[in-house]
């Protein structure tokens, strides 16, 4: 298994330490940082894409955590690495500053071993989704603007993430929409078709066995004639996707907005992460069944 490159950003020798001896044994080759002017100093050493991951504390001295995710915001080549940040239970205020800077990942102290590895997990799966989806838009070819409208439907995670980078050519920034589009339709088979709880993808996604229990499922008399409908108009000025899927919708309300209880779960982001980067606009419908994302970022 070839090993990840994570950056950790730590002044406080305890807390580094733990984070040592959690990792120790897994397959990370780990660089470490005691501040944030540091860890800026090691980015700029490297190429874009050496990290994966960045996992930075907040408060530090001479350049906080938040400061350094400004930095990495601000730089194109690698705006899109994930941080985890961590704080304290009570630095709700700090996490509302990050989700504004784009931090969607957060540990709160004190860390276990089983909480880090899942979110680490979570953030590089998040990761190598961008990748691919960023490496497969630079092979396809551009929609042609004669298109206006057009009717789409899909099965499975494959003919998702054709189908959004396809979509996503048609604004100006195709890697972070792709991710948007991307992230509402692996919700619409996971949990709209196929019927899978939260409960049961957190399980799924710490054991290993979500890509075989979305096989699984595909391919039973109870979902294999289920499809996801995708809708799309287009003008001068915006673009609408609209997203539906065959279930019977969900509580959207509670996953449009970052939520502490559900600051550390190993997934459960992705409808915030849409709304908060990705769209000018994210409505639902049907009780949650319909998504309708809309961008001004038109080509």
């Amino acid at each position: 298994m070839k090993l990840k490159n994570l950056l950790i950003v730590e002044d406080e020798p305890t807390s580094l330490k733990l984070l040592e001896i959690f990792l120790k044994n897994e397959p990370f080759r780990l660089t470490i940082a005691r501040n944030g002017k540091e860890a800026c100093q090691i980015l700029k050493e490297q190429t874009p894409d050496y990290f994966q991951c960045v996992i930075s504390d907040i408060n530090m001295p001479e350049m906080t955590g938040l400061e350094l995710l400004r930095t990495l915001k601000d730089d194109p080549d690698r705006k899109h690495i994930p941080v985890i940040l961590q704080t304290a239970v009570s630095g709700e205020e700090d996490i509302k500053k990050g989700i504004e800077l784009g931090a969607f990942y957060y540990l709160l102290k004190p860390v276990t071993k089983e909480t880090l590895l899942s979110l680490i997990t979570a953030a590089l799966q998040d990761y190598e989704n961008y990748l691919e989806a960023s490496r497969s838009l630079t092979e396809n070819a551009k929609p042609s603007p004669l298109l206006k409208s057009g009717q789409f439907t899909f099965k499975n995670l494959q003919e998702a993430k054709n189908l959004a980078q396809f979509l996503a050519l048609m604004t100006s920034d195709p890697e972070t929409i792709a991710m948007g589009y991307l992230e509402l339709m692996i919700n619409a088979i996971e949990h709209g078709n196929l019927g899978i709880t939260y409960d049961e993808k957190t399980e799924l996604v710490a054991t290993g066995e979500l890509q075989n229990e979305i096989k699984r499922r595909l391919a039973s008399n109870e979902y294999k004639d289920k499809f996801v409908t995708v809708e799309l108009s287009r003008d001068d000025e915006k673009l609408a996707v609209t997203i539906q899927d065959m279930g019977k919708g969900f509580k959207f309300e509670e996953y449009m907005d970052f939520s502490l209880d559900r600051a550390m779960d190993n997934h459960g982001r992705g409808i915030m992460m849409a709304n908060k980067l990705s769209f000018d606009e994210l409505n639902y419908s049907n009780n949650g069944n319909t998504a309708t994302c809309i961008t001004s970022k038109t080509q």
